[in-house]
Order: structure tokens, then sequence, then C-alpha cells
């Protein structure tokens, strides 16, 4: 499955070229060696094509290639051979991307000024994807998670074990701390080589005590480069990653670990022989728990905003709000859309109705989700709502800065 965060949302944002199609194809396993994703994948691209066609305003010379491209996908073996429960395409003169994530959308196709990306801010603003983190001396192994399961990812930066993460260290200025092996010597970030071939290096603390002090501040140090490596892979990804050690090792990977998005609670014990569904069992219910109180908290900063008269119900003044910058905070119903234009420079839209031309129709958005693509740019958050925790009934709401 491919990696997606706010890094590769905001990469998507950026694209200012027209037309944008944006198509999302939910994946049954099943069905990945038989002809059905294929057939359905060639009608959703019709249909793009369809609503090309329709727009006059678009130049034939433009989109046709896209078209080229996106019904190469089709028949593309390497294409069907990637994992994942869902899969969103995006194409765009001069402008590819596609993505496999473990989330089941619903077939869409949408064209447009711009991507539609609700779809995925659903998946980047409430994440419903999570990491589990298996961290022991000899071993490291790292899943990645959604409501249904769990896979096991490789990492090619990530420490294999303890040993390893000294190597990866090995070298820099280690405040007082020797490595030494055998002939093999290091001090200050020099090393010398007396006996041939170089071994992994073991730890040697001058200037404090031995024991447990000692074997701690050993792990702090290989705990800071995994969670470094698990850093670096996850890059904007807001989902909670749950730590699965024996129990010493929690306070310590938590003390020296910089990872932002740690669950509070985590898994106690050597997890590295359990299978895939052993791990689900045990990190899903924390993951659920990581993600209510996302909502809850934001829950609570709408009632204490809307007792001060700094939270908006109504969308067309959040519209406005938007692009002046005075939006801290956006709520959305998961399940609410409102189609039409928006206009990004003003805040004001237009709802598009049953009796729009079909031009206006081909090229709708849903102008909650340029709303949303809006307030990330300028820096705010967005908060997707579950539809029976939503404290507003026009489907969005907004908690104004102060």
């Amino acid at each position: 499955m491919d990696r997606f965060g706010k890094e590769e949302f905001r990469q998507l944002l950026d694209v200012n070229a027209s037309p944008a199609v944006s198509i999302y194809l939910p994946i049954e396993r099943q069905e990945m060696t038989n002809k059905a994703l294929r057939l359905q994948l060639r009608a959703q691209i019709d249909e793009a094509i369809e609503r090309l066609e329709t727009a006059n305003s678009v130049d034939e010379k433009i989109w046709k290639p896209m078209a080229s491209r996106l019904q190469g996908l089709v028949e593309d073996r390497n294409f069907w051979n990637q994992r994942g429960d869902g899969v969103a395409i995006f194409s765009a003169p001069d402008f590819d991307a596609v993505y496999f994530l473990p989330v089941q959308f619903q077939a869409q196709t949408v064209v447009g000024p711009n991507f539609h990306t609700r779809p995925l801010l659903d998946h980047v603003a409430a994440p419903t994807d999570y990491w589990v983190l298996a961290v022991g001396e000899k071993e490291v192994s790292f899943w990645e998670g959604s409501p249904t399961g769990v896979e096991a990812v490789e990492i090619d930066d990530l420490p294999k074990n303890l040993q390893d993460a000294l190597l990866m260290q090995f070298g820099k200025d280690q405040d007082g701390l020797n490595y030494q092996t055998g002939g093999n010597y290091s001090q200050g970030g020099r090393s010398t080589d007396q006996g041939g071939t170089r071994k992994l290096p073991s730890p040697m603390y001058h200037g404090h005590g031995g024991g447990r002090e000692e074997h701690d501040a050993y792990l702090a140090r290989y705990f800071l480069e995994v969670s470094r490596g698990i850093r670096e892979y996850l890059g904007g990804a807001e989902g909670p990653v749950i730590l699965a050690a024996v129990d010493y090792c929690h306070p310590i990977f938590k003390q020296s670990s910089k990872l932002r998005n740690l669950a509070d609670e985590g898994i106690d014990g050597n997890v590295h022989f359990w299978n895939d569904q052993q791990i689900y069992e045990a990190a899903w219910p924390i993951a659920k728990k990581e993600m209510e109180r996302r909502v809850d908290e934001t829950l609570q900063l709408w009632e204490r905003s809307f007792g001060r008269g700094s939270a908006e119900m109504d969308p067309a003044t959040i519209g406005r709000r938007v692009v002046e910058g005075r939006v801290h905070r956006l709520l959305l119903d998961e399940a609410a859309e409102l189609w039409g234009q928006y206009d990004r420079t003003t805040g004001e839209f237009e709802e598009i109705n049953d009796g729009a031309e079909d031009e206006d129709k081909a090229m709708a958005v849903d102008v909650f989700d340029e709303i949303a693509e809006t307030v990330i740019q300028l820096g705010g958050d967005v908060v997707v709502m579950p539809s029976d925790k939503m404290p507003s009934d026009t489907g969005i709401g907004a908690i104004l800065r102060g």
C-alpha cells in the first residue's frame, strides 16, 4: 500500500491545472483476478471522458492525452498488482498520481477545475489507519493497520535490531559514549581497525555508573534511531503509532522517541511471533480510542467557542471566513456534500440544482471539499465528524481564530 499523509495531500492541492480528473474505486480482493474491476475502472474513465466532452470550454487537445493515460491503466498488469482496499487516481495536464490505500472508497468520478479530495480528506483529517511498532533488542517489526486488519511493512532505513542501530550511529558524536569490540575501537567519532573485518560494536560507557542505568541509556539511543526511521516513513500521516514492547521499554521509548502521534496506550509483551490477526485484535481497540479522543476534544472546543460567539454554522458565512484566514478548525459531517462552484478568492459559492446547464453539472465540485482544502492551505485544521456527533445540522461548522 502507498503512504499518504498531509504532505501528499498538499501536493494534490498545489496542482493548479484544469481540467482535473479524480477517480475513486473500491477493491474487492477476490475480484482482483477477474475482469470485474477492470470493467468498473473502464466505465469510470468513460464517464470522465463524457464529462470532458460535455464541458465545451475544455480544449480536447488538453484532455485527450489525459484520457489516453487513464485508459492505459485498465490493462496495466503492474497497476493491478498493487495492494489496498481502494485506489485513488488523479490526472491533470502534465500530472498523474495513483494511491492504493487501506480505505474502502465509494466508486466516484469527478471532473473539475481541481482535484476532488474529499474521500482523502476523510482519510487525512479523521484517520482510520494506524501503525503498530514492535521493538525488542533483537528485532524491530512494523505493521500498518486499518479498521479491518493489519499488514506487515518493511522499511529500508529502519534498524533491524539494537546492534544495527549502533552501526547507524557509528561515527557520530556520542557525547562520551565509546564503542568497542575486539580489535575495533571508536572514540569521539574516530575509528581505528586493528584486527581486520569490523565487527558489531558493543557500548562502553565512561563516567557513568554500571548496571541498569547504563543499559537504559543504551536503549534510549536505540529507540531514538528507530523513531527517526518511523517518522521519516510516516511523513505527515496523522494516525496513531501503537508501541508493542516488554513493559520496562515503554517509558524509555516514550521519553526518547520523537514520534508526536505515539499512542498513550500500548501493547505489553514480545509480539514478534504473533500473526497479523493477533496484532489486529490487540491494536484496533487502542487505535479506535485514539481516534474517538480527537473527535471528543473537537466537540469540547466547539462548545467553548460557540458559547463565546466564535463559531459559525452557516455555509455561506463559513465560505467567506475561510478566505479571510479566520477559520482555525473546520468541522465536516462525514456524509454531507454540497455540489456547485466555489470561488477561492472571494469565498462565494453557487449551488448546482437539477435545472442547471449540463456543462455546469459536468464541472461541478463539492463546495465543502473546496472549503476544507482552502482551510488546510491557509494553515487551519479540518476534522471529519461522524454524523451522529456533528454539532451542526448544515453539515459544516467552523471554529474561528481568536
